[in-house]
């Protein structure tokens, strides 16, 4: 399930950003969309699932004889 999840610390004011499910360089455009909407997070790393890479899967079929 693709959610973003924000926290803002109301003592500091602090935001922090989460975008889970989604994988690989499609997870920084969402978290950077989030950022414009919301504003800068205090501190910006990437999680074990920003280096995962989509699967996609080869399907190849047999030549129909005419």
């Amino acid at each position: 399930m693709r959610e973003i999840e924000f926290t803002i610390d109301p003592a500091t004011g602090e935001l922090t950003i989460h975008v889970k499910g989604i994988a690989g360089s499609d997870c920084a455009d969402v978290a950077k969309l989030a950022s414009e909407l919301l504003g800068t997070p205090t501190h910006d790393w990437n999680t074990p699932e920003y280096y995962l890479r989509p699967q996609v899967r080869r399907r190849v079929q047999p030549r129909r004889k005419p």
